[in-house]
């Protein structure tokens, strides 16, 4: 860094440099991974914390001639030091206004990858000098993190230590927390193409790009090892209910694959019900009588007449997809595997083939076998199945396939056919908010004929990754 200037909080002149295009030092230096946040946005009268000694320059900060914080003042007292950091590039962030908000939050969005990485890589090194159980309690002390939330951060991080390319792309800001975990986590249960996968994470969200990971997961695993797979993931089920301090109740739990599928489904069949019951021109939602439930609260209220069997007369019989290959060399059925992909062990699908009704579906190499026309409005069940394994759930944001509702491509008023080619799944929200709203999301179909959602008008952010 040339020509630094340093600044006092109370110097004789009482003045105060303007500082352009406040940066975040580069990765080598003391600010370690938050880098790359030039844009060019001027900062006038900065306000920066310094100690009783700022006549004799003990605690003061200098500035690089790009905006950057530089190092000079940090060895003697780093929180004075990281506190004129951080005002500075607050202030950076915040006089980013009006029309360039949006400007704003995507570098907001990268300052947090940059300190998650920055975080992992602390704690990993705490967890390398004084062991795991050390470093949980460290979270849990210096970031007042629950006892679970601290072992979940030293085993993220213990992960991330063996991705560096994942940790680079959180450094800079390419990916957010959330898809660096789903990285690590698909590591640790098979061999990945890390590269592959943050090329998608670029582009997705974090929900479109968990179904990407597993997607990929699958792939990779196809035929190996399933059963042990399969036991580990058994291994890690649980299930919580806390009440919160506002008496509501919190739940949360992992299930495997095969489980899960089976809640989801049935939950999904309740919901279906209760949706059906209500009475539009009299919806029954306490927290607003005038206006219909959502899908979460229909959902919550689905796992509540499940669990308590409130429900009139039985439960709900649901249908469990399975999708699965003839081999017609060895005259048997092969690859199976639910409608998302997720591969089934052999003694898994002997046993849903047991103990279910079988709905066989015949598709021809394209995957689209049936076509309705103009004779019926509504998909039928048989269409449902063939989207479900077609397009995996919500098309838009990857909602699982309970979710959503069959919807036509070009609407059934300006004369849309009921095709399986013109249909695709839709989510309540990407439905109503994203194709029938002012944001005009548009279904496209690829090169290969996956359907995709689209906005027009959106354009592509670029932030540089380095000043």
């Amino acid at each position: 860094m040339t020509d630094p200037t340093l600044i006092a909080s109370s110097d004789a002149a009482g003045q105060s440099a303007p500082v352009a295009d406040p940066t975040l030092t580069p990765r080598n230096d003391i600010t370690g991974h938050l880098s790359g946040l030039g844009q060019n946005a001027p900062v006038t009268n900065p306000a920066v914390i310094s100690g009783s000694g700022a006549v004799d320059g003990t605690s003061a900060v200098s500035l690089c001639g790009c905006g950057g914080v530089g190092a000079s003042g940090a060895g003697e007292d780093p929180e004075v030091w990281l506190s004129a950091v951080l005002g500075v590039l607050r202030e950076g962030l915040g006089s980013l206004g009006g029309d360039r908000l949006d400007e704003r939050l995507g570098l907001v969005g990268r300052v947090e990858s940059a300190a998650a990485a920055l975080r992992a890589e602390t704690v990993a090194a705490i967890a390398g000098r004084r062991g795991e159980a050390e470093a949980a309690v460290a979270v849990r002390d210096r970031l007042r993190e629950s006892r679970g939330k601290a072992k979940r951060d030293v085993l993220l991080a213990g992960r991330l230590e063996w991705l560096p390319d994942t940790v680079e792309a959180l450094a800079g800001g390419a990916i957010t927390a959330r898809q660096a975990q789903l990285i690590a986590e698909a590591a640790e249960e098979a061999t990945i193409d890390e590269k592959e996968l943050l090329a998608a994470a670029a582009d997705q969200p974090a929900d479109r790009f968990g179904r990407t990971v597993r997607d990929h997961l699958n792939e990779r695993t196809a035929g190996e090892g399933l059963e042990e797979r399969r036991r580990r993931q058994r291994e890690r089920r649980e299930f919580s209910i806390r009440q919160q301090s506002d008496g509501m109740f919190r739940l949360s739990g992992w299930l495997d694959p095969l489980a899960g599928a089976r809640v989801q489904t049935a939950l999904g069949a309740e919901y279906r019900r209760l949706l059906k019951a209500e009475d539009p021109k009299n919806p029954k939602n306490p927290t607003n009588p005038k206006k219909r439930a959502t899908t979460p609260q229909l959902y919550a209220d689905a796992l509540e007449s499940l669990a308590t069997r409130r429900g009139k007369g039985k439960a709900p019989r649901t249908s469990l997809v399975v999708v699965a290959d003839y081999d017609f060399v060895a005259n048997q059925l092969a690859n199976p595997r639910l409608y998302d992909g997720t591969p089934l062990a052999a003694d898994e699908f002997v046993k849903i083939a047991l103990e279910a009704d079988i709905l066989p579906a015949l598709f021809d190499t394209d995957g689209q076998p049936l076509w309705l026309g103009r004779a019926v409005r509504d998909a039928t069940d048989a269409q449902r199945i063939a989207l479900a394994v077609r397009d995996k759930g919500c098309i838009g944001c990857g909602a699982p396939n309970s979710y959503c509702e069959p919807h036509h491509i070009r609407n059934w008023k300006d004369g849309g056919p009921t095709d399986l080619d013109n249909l695709c799944l839709l989510c309540g929200h990407c439905h109503h908010k994203e194709i029938h709203s002012k944001r005009g999301a548009e279904i496209t179909r690829g090169p290969c004929g996956k359907l995709t959602m689209q906005h027009p008008d959106r354009k592509p952010q670029h932030i540089p990754l380095r000043c």
